[in-house]
């Protein structure tokens, strides 16, 4: 199962989805850039924050890009090939739940950027000496949760993508392993 270079190989389709996902974060990096080159020309907050999500973006290109690694290393024969491959594929689900926590801090930068930029105007609405203060602030609190359940609606749809698209072969390796393991 682990040799055969077929669509059924579950190395071969974890290789495949890290292509693929390399190709779509190397893309977003290179748009970002030309965000930045042609309409943030003028506008430096705008600027500053392509800027934070190029430098996401890399952190997310270099975490694939070790996944792509662990996979070659994966697929070179070695002596003790039931150790190696448990090895591996644990780090591999490391480096899926570091993703998942980037992703998370991403979008936490991403609420504290557009609060910092917009400070001047949070501090103004929330200004205990408007008439309606109170609501101001259910307001503000009523914000704060959405955007907290958003975060975690995001953490959560990412680690079932995740699961989909690496979990299941990951799944199907370590099956085959305990199948090698287990004394006849």
């Amino acid at each position: 199962m682990l040799a055969s270079s077929t669509s059924t190989n579950p190395l071969h389709r974890l290789r495949k989805n890290a292509t693929k996902e390399l190709s779509w974060v190397v893309m977003a990096f290179i748009l970002s850039g030309f965000n930045a080159l042609v309409f943030g020309r003028h506008e430096v907050n705008l600027q500053r924050f392509v800027v934070c999500v190029m430098l996401m973006l890399a952190v997310v290109g270099v975490i694939v890009y070790r996944r792509l690694q662990v996979l070659r290393e994966m697929e070179q024969q070695n002596d003790n090939l039931y150790s190696f491959l448990k090895t591996r594929i644990a780090r591999f689900r490391r480096l899926m739940r570091l993703h998942d926590y980037v992703g998370v801090v991403s979008l936490v930068m991403l609420v504290v950027i557009v609060l910092v930029v917009r400070a001047e105007y949070v501090l103004d609405y929330l200004n205990p000496a408007q008439a309606a203060w109170k609501w101001h602030v259910a307001t503000a609190l009523g914000t704060g949760v959405v955007v907290v359940a958003v975060v975690y609606a995001a953490y959560s749809m990412g680690r079932k993508e995740h699961q989909r698209r690496y979990g299941r072969h990951l799944d199907q390796l370590e099956a085959a392993l305990r199948e090698l393991e287990a004394p006849e």
